[in-house]
């Protein structure tokens, strides 16, 4: 399974919809972590699956959401509310009371995956204002249940692979 994964674009449509047009047959499932500042109306939500970020105005966006694709539970959360900046340990809390390995997040703008007990962190970064680099990232991950594997490969906006945040894991049941 393949999920595309973006965050923090800040009012910035285009990055997004040229992500809808590249992986639109190649992808399973459209994340977005918040910071949209675009309204619950916008069309790119019939694809993305969104949680409400700390500079967002809809009402319509939940705090955090569950999706499940192919029998997995995904957590998706902006961070704001689960003290990302500080530590993962609310964040975990949540996946571990929704039976999901995965947690997506945002917030920081600051590309990373990290595994901590059992529990997958992954936040994309900011595909519009990155705060650790020059250009904006987004994540394609794929998830291999068969071959016990999982792997995350960042991009910047400019669809180059960002070789030295790019990892795969191999998965216990």
């Amino acid at each position: 399974m393949k999920i595309i994964c973006v965050s923090d674009n800040h009012g910035n449509t285009y990055y997004m919809e040229e992500l809808l047009s590249i992986y639109e047959e190649a992808s399973d499932e459209w994340i977005h972590c918040g910071d949209s500042e675009l309204l619950e109306t916008h069309p790119l939500w019939q694809n993305f699956k969104t949680v409400e970020g700390n500079m967002d105005i809809a009402d319509g966006f939940k705090n955090e959401r569950v999706v499940e694709l192919e029998g997995e539970r995904f957590l998706i959360v902006h961070g704001h509310r689960h003290g990302v900046k500080r530590s993962y340990k609310e964040l975990m809390s949540r996946a571990k009371e929704e039976n999901c390995q995965f947690a997506f997040y945002g917030h920081t703008h600051i590309p990373k995956v990290e595994e901590e007990d059992g529990i997958f962190f992954i936040n994309p970064g900011s595909i519009a204002q990155p705060r650790d680099r020059q250009i904006g990232t987004y994540l394609v991950m794929d998830l291999n249940r068969n071959n016990h594997q999982v792997s995350f490969t960042f991009f910047d906006r400019d669809h180059n692979e960002v070789k030295e945040l790019t990892q795969s894991f191999n998965l216990t049941d």
